[in-house]
């Protein structure tokens, strides 16, 4: 009750923000983008180039910064009777979710230059990719250095490498952490637990729940060992910034985030400047690394008023122009497969080179399989995860209540009987049918 009542005062005031500052106007286009301080400078610059390029006005709208408030704002806007927004940045889990509030897309012979494919549900194309995105090991390359360490490729030996270097710093008399990661109840902490045990998703592809999770239930209690040890006492509520804030800080020798920490931590105002290298994430039982995919999207939701501007727009900011624009400026890895070779792309994102085999091998999160149902799916995750990091004594009694959870829900959802999403890294003529 007391998310409802937030989340309809912050619309209510969203409302009245929108309405005070901006009168409407038909040729004004209203675009949602992260708070993030990279990300919102980059929706103004495109918003301004657009402006320039065709006359028509665009307002950038800030979300706010807790992510998991964005999905129940969308949905009660986009139900709203008056139209709100135009264009909407979209987390990948949100999708399924929100596809039925969401515009079609008409196909066009550009869907073939991207990767991810335009995101389909039900068949209908509702979202384009803005940027990729993927889970990565960020690391102190001064003390491996320091120490002669190589870069682990295997969790085990992360957690050898952290513990030996953690304990030299402090005998020195420098206090480190080993290893800050996101341990809070939310979707950061599925995208953790499935890197820490890549074969072994709760649910299938073809949509189907995992009776057994041996494999999962040891990366649990391996990680769960780390809190206190090699891994602040706090992680279990850290999300990205809070583990940000301790890796730039200097205060950490490995983290797991994603690619916008690079450019940040990178900055000249930060202490760890120059001094730090990223990686693909250690594996666990695969040969190839993985880390957790993270594309985010663009959509338009059906109640705009200006469609045909909106899809003008969308094309727009996902063009090869913008893309490469935010891959220069930003950092973001494009969407654009041609641009991952732009030389200065490559020498803007210098990490291109090394990431690119964990983007050849990404780990998906069960969206497609589940459809509308994934954000509940994930909450069921989240708090089964954090129940085992908290109490590996009980993890096994965790994963089984999931396991219940889950196949309850796919029968009340029909996972395994109905078309639910196309995954974007298949050809983009297949029709996936979980």
């Amino acid at each position: 009750m007391k998310n409802r009542l937030l989340s309809q005062l912050f619309s209510g005031v969203l409302f009245a923000a929108i309405a005070a500052v901006y009168p409407a106007k038909a040729t004004t286009l209203t675009v949602f983008c992260s708070s993030s301080g990279t990300e919102l400078s980059l929706c103004h610059q495109a918003a301004q180039s657009w402006t320039k390029k065709t006359g028509h006005d665009i307002r950038v709208i800030a979300l706010p910064s807790d992510w998991g408030a964005v999905l129940p704002l969308y949905r009660q806007l986009l139900s709203a009777e008056h139209p709100v927004a135009d264009i909407l940045i979209l987390d990948s889990t949100w999708i399924g979710a929100l596809a039925p509030l969401l515009l079609d897309i008409p196909p066009t012979t550009d869907d073939t230059a991207i990767l991810p494919h335009p995101f389909q549900a039900g068949g209908r194309q509702v979202a384009l990719p803005w940027y990729r995105d993927i889970g990565l090991l960020f690391y102190r390359r001064d003390l491996l250095d320091r120490y002669h360490m190589p870069v682990p490729t295997h969790w085990d030996d992360l957690e050898q490498t952290a513990t030996f270097i953690q304990n030299k710093e402090r005998q020195a008399g420098r206090t480190v952490w080993g290893y800050v990661w996101q341990g809070r109840t939310s979707e950061s902490l599925v995208c953790n637990a499935l890197e820490w045990e890549d074969t072994e998703n709760p649910i299938k592809t073809d949509g189907t729940v995992r009776t057994n999770l041996p494999g999962l239930e040891r990366s649990l209690n391996r990680a769960a060992h780390w809190i206190s040890t090699i891994s602040p006492p706090g992680v279990l509520n850290y999300d990205e910034e809070d583990a940000r804030g301790i890796f730039q800080s200097g205060r950490a020798i490995f983290m797991r985030n994603w690619i916008y920490a690079w450019a940040l931590a990178n900055s000249p105002d930060s202490p760890v400047s120059g001094k730090i290298g990223v990686a693909p994430m250690p594996r666990g039982t695969k040969e190839a690394p993985t880390g957790i995919d993270g594309t985010v999207y663009l959509g338009v939701p059906r109640n705009t008023a200006h469609p045909a501007e909106a899809l003008a727009l969308l094309h727009y900011l996902t063009s090869e122009t913008i893309e490469r624009h935010q891959a220069l400026a930003g950092g973001y890895i494009p969407a654009r497969t041609a641009l991952l070779d732009d030389p200065e792309v490559r020498h803007a994102i210098p990490i291109l080179d090394t990431i690119h085999p964990a983007l050849a091998s990404l780990g998906l999160r069960s969206v497609a399989q589940t459809g509308i149902d994934y954000p509940r799916v994930s909450w069921v995750m989240a708090n089964d995860f954090k129940d085992a990091l908290r109490n590996p004594l009980s993890s096994q009694q965790s994963l089984r209540s999931l396991v219940l959870s889950l196949e309850q829900l796919a029968t009340l959802g029909q996972w395994t009987l109905t078309t639910q999403l196309q995954s974007p890294y298949k050809p983009i003529s297949e029709t996936h049918r979980p």
